[in-house]
């Protein structure tokens, strides 16, 4: 036989079984299009907010919602400093409800009258979040939440979770670009501190009611301390942290990364490590479909899916 002829036989046969294997391979989830008018970034969805601080975004706190079996935990959206549950989550929001979970978005740590939340103590606002999660249980007769959280809603979350009986209620804590140990702010605070205006200035702050801005950059703040002081997760719990290379606020951005202790499981994923193509930042990474596809295989391991990447760029995401 020709030698052309069997390099043909090869080739044709090399392109089946490909085919083959991508056929049954998984395919990656569709992330359905924002409604219209829906806000696309934290910016239009704090304008939008504005005159209602306390709005919910579509498709979560619909308290009539009960878990499927696929879905047991429904998932509690935590958003971060100076944010607020509208702005954070009107873009993953609608989109867990499409994927069939029972979704809340809780907003904390001000109040109710105040656009910028997330400001106050945040043990205290901790026991915020465990109520709310104690109402979203007995709603819907569920065990146990997933939590999903930006930023301090990261951090606050594992506080909850680790330290003030969250254990026994919460299966997962996802961080997007969670402030898990303290930040630099871009080297911000370690220039301000060298000068000596950072801490008159969060003395200040403190004062005012936003002692959150200070407890996340400083290493030796209580609030580390017992977040991390006794380790960093507790058995039983999933942990999964997502973290942008270009974040501008939690850096260096590995300070979004914990080590799983006994009993539980911890997953640090870096995102361009995943799309090299995806620019997101702090701001931007809530409104990351490519984020929403790795919030979605974190939130069901048993169904992984590849990530269809998309170009993504600072505060405006896909």
């Amino acid at each position: 036989m020709p030698k052309w002829v069997v390099g043909l036989v090869a080739a044709v046969s090399a392109t089946l079984l490909v085919g083959g294997g991508s056929a049954s391979a998984a395919a990656p989830r569709t992330i359905p299009r924002p409604a219209f008018g829906a806000p696309t970034n934290l910016i239009t969805g704090g304008l939008a907010s504005a005159l209602n601080p306390m709005r919910s975004p579509a498709g979560t706190n619909d308290y009539s919602c009960r878990p499927s079996a696929a879905h047991p935990n429904p998932v509690v959206l935590v958003h971060g400093t100076i944010g607020n549950a509208y702005d954070s989550w009107s873009g993953l929001g609608p989109v867990l409800k499409s994927y069939g979970y029972c979704v809340f978005a809780v907003n904390y740590g001000a109040p109710s009258w105040s656009i910028f939340k997330g400001t106050g103590d945040i043990p205290t606002s901790a026991a915020e979040i465990g109520r709310f999660v104690d109402g979203v249980r007995s709603a819907t007769h569920a065990a146990k939440v997933d939590l999903v959280g930006h930023s301090q809603g990261g951090s606050v979350s594992r506080y909850y979770a680790n330290l003030i009986g969250g254990s026994a209620k919460v299966g997962k804590v996802i961080g997007l670009a969670p402030s898990n140990h303290a930040t630099t702010v871009s080297g911000i605070i370690t220039l301000g501190r060298f000068i000596g205006v950072v801490d008159p200035l969060f003395a200040l702050t403190s004062w005012a009611g936003l002692p959150a801005l200070q407890q996340q950059t400083s290493a030796g703040s209580t609030f580390y301390r017992n977040l991390n002081g006794n380790g960093e997760t507790r058995p039983g719990i999933s942990y999964t942290n997502i973290a942008t290379r270009y974040d501008e606020v939690v850096t260096p951005y590995t300070q979004a990364f914990i080590a799983a202790g006994s009993g539980a499981t911890v997953k640090n994923t870096t995102l361009q490590d995943v799309c090299g193509a995806d620019f997101t930042d702090h701001l931007g990474i809530t409104y990351d479909t490519n984020v929403y596809q790795l919030v979605l295989n974190a939130l069901d391991p048993a169904d992984q899916r590849p990530v269809d990447c998309r170009l993504s760029l600072p505060l405006f995401g896909t």
